[in-house]
């Protein structure tokens, strides 16, 4: 394993990092970035590309409870195996001992072997990146993702990278029930790929997840929101009835509606809004739909119902329940008086 060619290149593009799908062995490699899913995936893509070698020795250190000299002799050459794999966890939270013996490896690696390095944030640690960086070796991205829009990003290149289509419906669908968590995402999409054929449809993702308190929450908002008052209603008291609390109810029309109001008047093209309002194309898409029914007074009045409706939910009033199922009522009669 012999260390990447062009460092002069590698040198001039070192504050890049280097997306997950890239990930590949090097005499040095840091995984950089907080996100569990990418880290592991860009972790297993590294691993399996090392055990090509049958001869392949891995270790596993700890960078807290690191001893002085562990490093050196976890990746020296070998008499036993011609390849290693040193994997040191926590780099983040290294102590002095570790810190030291990384640098000096770092000036001095050996060929054959691939240490990786992960590094959540943070400020500790940041001399050797930088000595990583100088050095030509490669930073993995793995990022937390914070906004939705990268999320759905990440979903659409799951189902492309398995030569899966998914419905935008279905995304959608997903994306309510499943997507502001991205290990639950990730999870979701391995299920659906492993489990179904052909292109993922609004029913199959309903069929999975349509019962998670997100999903049903963000129904009883569609219905509210299209003035569907009687669909709205049912729906909302199956989830009452089966243990959902009114709290998310509130907050999935609250998001609706406030989805709906920043949509409102703003002229461009889904994709433009999106970034601009740090939103996925597909909000867009359906905010704009939902607004057709609507308009300036009506959704006023709608958001003011959702400000007191949450204010009862959450304490000020005597009766949640009556809270939410109250404020479903006023919102589907604002639609369909508008």
């Amino acid at each position: 394993m012999s260390a990447p060619t062009g460092r002069v290149e590698h040198v001039a593009a070192k504050k890049t990092l280097v997306p997950w799908t890239r990930a590949k062995p090097a005499p040095v490699v840091v995984i950089s970035g907080g996100e569990s899913v990418l880290v592991r995936k860009a972790q297993d893509r590294i691993v399996a590309a090392c055990r090509k070698h049958k001869d392949l020795e891995t270790t596993h250190l700890d960078a807290v409870r690191y001893e002085a000299g562990d490093l050196a002799m976890a990746a020296a050459p070998s008499l036993f195996a011609t390849r290693k794999l040193v994997i040191v966890d926590s780099v983040a939270q290294c102590g002095d001992d570790f810190l030291q013996d990384a640098l000096a490896y770092v000036g001095e690696v050996n060929e054959d072997a691939v240490v990786l390095l992960k590094h959540s944030g943070g400020n500790r640690g940041s001399k050797l990146l930088t000595a990583i960086d100088k050095a030509g070796y490669p930073r993995i991205d793995a990022q937390v993702m914070k906004s939705e829009s990268d999320r759905q990003d990440f979903a659409l290149a799951e189902f492309k990278r398995a030569e899966r289509t998914i419905e935008p419906p279905a995304l959608a669908a997903l994306m309510s029930a499943l997507g502001a968590d991205l290990s639950e995402l990730n999870a979701g999409i391995e299920q659906l790929l492993q489990d179904t054929t052909g292109p993922i449809t609004e029913a199959m993702v309903d069929r999975y997840y349509g019962g998670r308190v997100e999903a049903t929450g963000f129904k009883v908002a569609d219905a509210a929101v299209a003035g569907r008052s009687a669909e709205a209603l049912t729906l909302l008291r199956h989830a009452l009835a089966t243990g959902t609390d009114p709290v998310p109810l509130v907050a999935a029309l609250a998001l609706k509606l406030r989805t709906m109001a920043r949509v409102q008047g703003v002229s461009g093209s889904p994709g433009q809004l999106a970034s601009e309002l740090k939103m996925a194309p597909w909000q867009v898409d359906r905010a704009r739909r939902d607004l057709r029914s609507w308009n300036d007074l009506a959704l006023g009045q709608a958001l003011l119902a959702v400000a007191r409706a949450d204010e009862e939910v959450k304490g000020a009033g005597r009766d949640p329940v009556y809270a939410v199922e109250r404020l479903v009522t006023r919102v589907s009669a604002q639609a369909r008086r508008h």
